[in-house]
């Protein structure tokens, strides 16, 4: 067995595979070099699945002293099998056995040099397994879709490669690719392969700036090739008749579709069902896909337990970021771990889907405490309302209906929406269901409609066209035909997906809304300084809360809490910016068809302050305090002593 030589921090191995003829014995020779950015050394990365943790085969380490076995899994085994040369030496990292997997120390200095790894090497090579189920087949579609088209990857637009391409059907979305059913068959089994399960990938493919390439067997296909493929498939028609199709697409789509640093909260609620056997890999290994400023300084750690990661990344997000938006990725479990409720359990995959664009702290500072011994934050927030009314939306074996389309599914979905609307006309007076018609819509679609961007974005549903269906199907006294079912699949499908995991609520005080399906009579909602959507809180007797989750909760989602009502006919939307090519939020007014970026109930800034001139200045603002001479990002008319001074009343919670 071998025993590894120590490794200096700033240095790397490599596995160099030693020529040889396939299925004969592996030799291989391990060599610690400086990863140097002006000359990097010349290797490929490999990125693959380890499979089980039964190291079942050997190879051979050729070393000064001799020959020595290095046992490795059949998966590794395998690959190097395929990508030995049988002329010429071959230098890889493989993280197996270029990092010493029983050193922690060792673990998380190499780790955290993952970027430089992967961004370094000549090329990443994917490797997905032998060739199986017509992978063959498979690969040579994707290749030949890939052809057809050209894709623009900063607006996501598909065109024709060539002339005679512009009116075939490799280019009309509105057709399935003209693949026979045993080709799609195979793409479904090629991308059900264990690698697009694996947390680590998203990050290998991320990084690998000089280019890599998909091997399976001995067909090879480049990764920019597969993601154009992908883009189309997953933009186009798919046939009914593949099963799994949509899901296996989707998937893939979302490892392709990294694009620009999402936030750290977007890329672990993405990554959320992807598999690692480390659960502190859930943190470790996605802070490479986002912005340095998002990795909280984070480093990786091996010798610190799961929930001290988890509870370590939420403190510092608090305390050195100013952030308490990621306290809405926590989900009240049945069975708590390690981590207090006001910690994101990373480990558990999450049963609702993020709520997006929500503003209800809008640009306020964090006001907490936080207490390492006995484990609690202190967060400061106003109590916007006690829970009357739950009722459960979906059941637990819904979990196959959303994004198909096909009758069945959408009936299913219909009695659900019919079921919570019989319960909404029970719990509220006609007057009441009526008047509050437009908030509880726009809550169980968590208002994801296109009059909520400027210009309208025509991706999302028209809201008052799909107001009209809804009002269809809430009157709706007879069994609803097919056709019609169709009309509404958007407005269903966006239903079902809001759904998902949480009930509909009704607060004392009126307000409706979604929350987790864990919340109950007696809960309330608070909207904390620093977190962006509502919060529902579980009381105990000792005056001390449970974080159950984030919620949907129409008349809250846009600074109310803190600032009142927008003015009439002023509407919160994100308006389009071309220089950055991003949505930023913006105000308009709607009866005199104007806009602007200042939120209109804000009044003149505190005396002593001053809105600084920046480059960024059309992206945020940043004020200075010119008595105390300091800088801030946070909005002063926004900070506790401005909302005191506007009566706002506030409360501390004692979150556990």
């Amino acid at each position: 067995m071998y025993t590894y030589l120590p490794l200096n921090p700033q240095n790397i191995r490599f596995l160099t595979i030693s020529p040889g003829p396939f299925g004969s014995g592996i030799h291989i020779r391990l060599s610690h070099a400086e990863l140097e950015f002006n000359e990097p050394p010349i290797y490929e990365a490999l990125s693959y699945t380890w499979g089980t943790n039964n190291l079942s085969h050997i190879v051979y380490l050729d070393t000064e002293d001799g020959q020595q076995s290095l046992p490795v899994t059949e998966n590794l085994y395998t690959a190097l099998q395929y990508l030995r040369d049988d002329s010429s030496p071959r230098k890889l990292w493989v993280d197996a056995v270029c990092i010493n997997q029983r050193d922690d120390k060792e673990r998380s200095q190499q780790v955290a040099r993952m970027a430089d790894i992967y961004r370094s090497a000549a090329k990443v090579i994917i490797w997905l397994g032998p060739e199986a189920d017509n992978s063959t087949g498979g690969i040579q579609a994707l290749k030949r879709l890939a052809s057809k088209l050209n894709v623009d990857w900063t607006h996501y637009t598909i065109s024709a490669a060539s002339e005679e391409d512009i009116k075939s059907d490799w280019l009309d979305l509105t057709k399935h690719a003209p693949f026979d059913d045993q080709i799609w068959f195979s793409i479904v089994l090629l991308l059900n392969r264990s690698w697009f399960s694996r947390l680590w990938i998203w990050q290998e493919v991320f990084l690998a700036h000089n280019g890599a390439i998909i091997i399976c067997g001995d067909d090879t296909i480049l990764w920019e090739d597969f993601r154009k493929a992908i883009v189309s498939l997953y933009r186009r028609r798919k046939p009914d008749r593949v099963p799994d199709l949509h899901k296996t697409i989707s998937r893939a789509w979302q490892i392709c579709n990294l694009g620009d640093q999402p936030s750290l909260r977007t890329i672990l609620r993405r990554t959320k069902d992807a598999q690692c056997s480390d659960q502190r890999d859930r943190i470790y290994a996605v802070l490479n896909l986002v912005q340095e400023k998002e990795r909280l300084g984070i480093q990786p750690d091996y010798t610190k337990t799961t929930g001290k990661v988890f509870r370590d990344m939420m403190v510092t997000s608090i305390f050195e970021y100013g952030d308490l938006t990621l306290l809405t990725c926590c989900e009240l479990q049945d069975e708590r771990g390690d981590v207090p409720s006001w910690v994101p359990d990373w480990s558990v995959p999450r049963k609702c889907k993020e709520i997006w664009g929500a503003r209800a702290c809008w640009n306020s500072l964090p006001q907490a405490r936080y207490n390492d011994g006995d484990g609690y934050l202190i967060a400061t927030g106003r109590r916007m309302g006690t829970i009357l009314e739950v009722q459960q939306i979906l059941t637990d074996n819904s979990l196959s209906l959303a994004g198909t389309g096909k009758v069945p599914q959408l009936r299913e979905t219909y009695a659900a929406l019919r079921k919570l609307i019989s319960w909404l006309r029970n719990q509220l007076a006609i007057d009441d269901f009526d008047r509050q018609l437009e908030s509880i819509y726009r809550s169980l679609c968590c208002n994801e409609f296109s009059d909520r961007y400027e210009p309208v974005n025509e991706k999302h549903m028209k809201y008052q066209e799909s107001l009209d269906h809804f009002g269809t199907l809430a009157d709706l006294m007879t069994v609803p035909t097919e056709d019609f079912l169709k009309s509404c699949a958007i407005l269903l499908d966006a239903f079902y997906v809001n759904a998902l995991g949480r009930s509909f609520i009704v607060t004392a005080d009126s307000y409706v809304g979604l929350a987790p399906k864990a919340a109950r009579e007696g809960d309330i909602i608070a909207v904390l300084m620093g977190c962006q959507s509502p919060i529902v809180l579980q009381p105990n007797d000792d005056e001390e809360y449970l974080v159950v989750g984030e919620g949907y909760v129409h008349g809250l989602m846009t600074g109310e809490a803190f600032l009142g009502p927008l003015p009439s006919n002023w509407q919160r939307v994100a308006r389009y910016d071309e220089s950055t090519g991003m949505n930023l939020d913006a105000f308009i007014d709607r009866g005199r068809s104007v806009w602007q970026f200042e939120d209109p109930r804000l009044g003149p800034l505190p005396e002593g302050w001053v809105e600084e001139r920046h480059p960024m200045q059309h992206i945020f603002a940043r004020y200075r305090n010119m008595e105390e001479n300091y800088a801030s990002i946070y909005d002063p008319r926004m900070m506790l002593p401005a909302l005191r001074a506007r009566n706002v009343e506030l409360h501390e919670f004692k979150l556990v």
